[in-house]
């Protein structure tokens, strides 16, 4: 630490701003009792704990500073894990009820529109079936933040396949806001178990979210491909980019990077690619768009026979 005191450049390169003016903050005016600071190594998941223990004369006058630096890295994620376990259990709590309290009047709702609206020259009339529709789409997703999908209804899946009808899906409002779409690769995959459904939702949601990141158009690239873990789903735009600090918090309930989102997206699509053993990372950078992959585990046929 003197040589960061003697060459404060030293520290101003590797951390945060926020973070190098507070530690500063303590080297210069230090606390006639003990106290400890958390920071992070910029642009790495690296976290420090700086501790200083003061030592002091029978007046309480601080003589001298003790202090002495350790990596946290792990205890720190462990900590974030857990928090966001919590916040998960509440949300999916919420969720569930939530949903059960709104799905059965609106089945019945539903039931008495069909019989009541039975023109389907009439727009109006099948808009307000459409609407209706929509909004048992919306319920069916909260409730798979409450409950996992169960593994015996899983099917064999060609994740192509998928790809493939939600390139077709996408490609019109692609074009309405200027932005060309290429999908490339899908030779020599594996299958995949899973729901098709809840898979296309989970890309759905994700390559909507990059389409909405290029407001000015521009090129989207999804990829999927074979890897050793199974298959591969790569979504690329070359929209705004999120910062560090924005790209740590997806995925927490009702976080949104958008100015009217609400955080639902990114959060059901984790949770269903998770159901599916799968994973999904995020790679960004200001100015430059965000790269997410989705990983599938290859099909366990033997297991998908016994069930």
């Amino acid at each position: 630490m003197e040589e960061i005191i003697k060459n404060p450049s030293i520290i101003r390169e590797k951390l945060y701003p926020e973070d190098a003016d507070r530690l500063f903050q303590l080297f210069e005016s230090p606390s006639s009792s003990p106290c400890e600071m958390d920071y992070q190594i910029k642009g790495e998941e690296r976290w420090l704990r700086t501790t200083f223990i003061p030592i002091t004369d029978p007046s309480g006058n601080v003589l001298k500073v003790l202090n002495f630096t350790r990596e946290i890295t792990y205890w720190r994620k462990r900590g974030q894990y857990a928090e966001k376990t919590n916040q998960m259990n509440l949300c999916s709590q919420i969720a569930a009820g939530f949903a059960h309290e709104i799905r059965n009047p609106l089945t019945t709702i539903k039931g008495f529109l069909q019989l009541m609206y039975q023109d389907k020259s009439d727009i109006y009339q099948q808009m307000i079936i459409q609407e209706t529709e929509r909004i048992e789409s919306i319920i069916n997703e909260f409730l798979m933040l409450a409950q996992p999908y169960p593994g015996q209804d899983f099917i064999l899946i060609n994740v192509k396949d998928i790809v493939g009808d939600i390139f077709l899906t996408i490609n019109p409002q692609a074009s309405e806001s200027n932005i060309k779409v290429f999908m490339t690769g899908g030779k020599n995959l594996p299958s995949v178990n899973g729901s098709p459904e809840q898979i296309k939702q989970a890309l759905l949601n994700l390559i909507k979210n990059a389409i909405q990141a290029m407001p000015l158009g521009g090129t989207l690239y999804i990829s999927v491909a074979k890897v050793d873990e199974g298959v591969s789903i790569m979504i690329k735009d070359e929209g705004t980019g999120i910062s560090p600090e924005k790209l740590s918090r997806l995925g927490i309930p009702f976080y949104s990077n958008k100015e009217e989102g609400a955080g639902l997206g990114i959060m059901i699509s984790r949770q269903i690619i998770k159901n599916h053993q799968g994973t999904v990372t995020f790679e960004s950078e200001i100015g430059k768009g965000t790269i997410v992959e989705v990983i599938l585990p290859s099909a366990d046929v033997s297991d998908l026979q016994e069930n």
